[in-house]
């Protein structure tokens, strides 16, 4: 049931009505899917047809069944044309080329909604997994769910299954309108690109993309919340080339009495833009120094752990958190977990053959954090430089002498020692240490070692 005829195809576990302060960067990326299309038809109650594709023999353990196709038919018509469907204030013109479309590739669950019902749909969330098939192999369900009883508002959800075989294009499903003669909406397809059929080409429009984010940058600065949270979480879709949103989306984190929320969305804006342009992580980093503090800070931080979760390519990730990762080690000292935490992640990102990288995690071993300098140790076990290595065990030995600090993290330094190919006699002398700690797994795990090496 369509009470305003705005159409949201989405995965119904994403469907938070708004982002909670701190909220999951992961959820974040996500919630553009819970926007509707942009063409609307008339508000009304029509079927949800699927088009299940059976595969393997029928009465064998490969016989399949799942959905390969979703359609809501307005009008009992053969299209004429088909138009990728985009969402918001989108032209059909400005989505991306490529698998870049719909909801995640290979979704546990689909479902097909009013707009005006998302609010609804997500505080009844738990009860789209009671739709999911328990049987083995797994097969396709569907139900449909009301979740406002004076409207009718429903949700047509369903788990497409899973095919035995990777899809024809396995990064993403689409969705498409079918158009008849005169233009108006007669379907709307949502195709899980199981079956190798022919499907419709659309021109890439940089240039009318490149005008969206123009648009969208000026909507930053709108009085208007709405329009100002459309541009907050559809400008990071356009990925590098919303390049020049950067700026203003920093300054938009960082100016006085923004709203929480809309920070969260900036910052995944700005993760998703950074993830394919890493010459904008400078704009980022410079953002992150002093005098920024408190919650702007910690947004910016967020952003800058978002970047690894949208990145692609791991090569071109390296020098993105080595530089974040030098940005902020002049802020070690400075007792805010937030900052602590995203250092930590930033070296196990770090390449470990790289000797930029290198450099870093050596000057790690003097932070005055005895976790940070315990990481940092362990990614050094593999260096080519000898002294890098031996800088390494001297910092776990320290580790292993000093009582005072948490006796996790000293049995976390037995265990990095253990990863390296010759211990030094330093190292050796701590392991005797440790094997008499009143600690019985440290001590455990120290006279292993030492018989180990012995």
């Amino acid at each position: 049931m369509l009470t305003s005829g705005r159409v949201v195809a989405c995965h119904p576990l994403c469907l938070p009505p708004s982002p909670v302060p701190k909220a999951h960067l992961l959820v974040l990326l996500s919630l553009n899917h819970r926007e509707p299309f942009t063409r609307t038809v008339a508000p009304g109650r029509y079927p949800v047809l699927l088009s299940v594709l059976h595969t393997g023999r029928a009465g064998t353990p490969e016989a399949r069944e799942l959905v390969a196709m979703a359609m809501v038919q307005f009008e009992d018509t053969r299209p004429t044309r088909w138009e990728l469907a985009s969402r918001g204030e989108q032209g059909a013109q400005v989505p991306r080329p490529g698998p870049l479309h719909g909801p995640a590739a290979a979704p546990d669950m689909l479902a097909f909604l009013d707009a005006d019902a998302v609010e609804q749909a997500s505080q009844t969330s738990p009860a789209f997994l009671e739709t999911a098939p328990s049987a083995s192999p797994p097969s396709w369900s569907s139900a449909a769910l009301t979740v406002d009883a004076s409207s009718g508002a429903n949700v047509i959800v369903f788990s497409p299954g899973r095919c035995p075989r990777a899809p024809r294009y396995p990064s993403a499903q689409s969705s498409w309108w079918g158009l008849a003669e005169d233009g108006r909406p007669v379907c709307l397809v949502t195709d899980f690109q199981h079956l190798d059929v022919t499907r419709p080409e659309f021109p890439d429009n940089p240039g009318a993309r490149h005008a969206r984010v123009r648009e969208l940058v000026e909507h930053l600065r709108s009085a208007d919340a709405h329009a100002r949270g459309r541009a907050l979480r559809e400008v990071g879709g356009y990925g590098g080339e919303a390049r020049e949103a950067v700026a203003p989306l920093l300054a938009f984190i960082l100016a006085p009495g923004t709203d929480s929320a809309e920070r969260e969305y900036a910052a995944a804006a700005v993760a998703r833009i950074c993830a394919e342009a890493p010459d904008q992580v400078e704009r980022l980093t410079q953002a992150m120094c002093p005098p920024t503090r408190g919650e702007p800070l910690a947004v910016l931080l967020r952003a800058a752990a978002g970047i690894g979760l949208c990145h692609k390519c791991p090569e071109t990730l390296q020098p993105v958190a080595e530089r974040i990762l030098a940005a902020l080690l002049p802020q070690v000292a400075e007792e805010d977990p937030s900052v602590h935490g995203v250092i930590m992640g930033l070296i196990w990102d770090l390449g470990e053959q790289r000797p930029e990288a290198q450099a870093l995690l050596v000057r790690l071993l003097d932070t005055a954090r005895p976790e940070l300098r315990v990481a940092a140790a362990a990614r050094l076990k593999d260096s080519p430089v000898s002294a890098y290595q031996e800088a390494a065990m001297e910092t776990l030995a320290g580790i292993l002498h000093d009582r005072a600090i948490d006796p996790e993290l000293h049995v976390a330094a037995v265990s990095s020692l253990g990863a390296f190919p010759q211990l030094t006699a330093s190292a050796r002398m701590a392991l005797w240490h440790a094997a008499s700690s009143p600690q019985p797994l440290l001590a455990w795990y120290a006279r292993d070692l030492l018989r180990q090496r012995s």
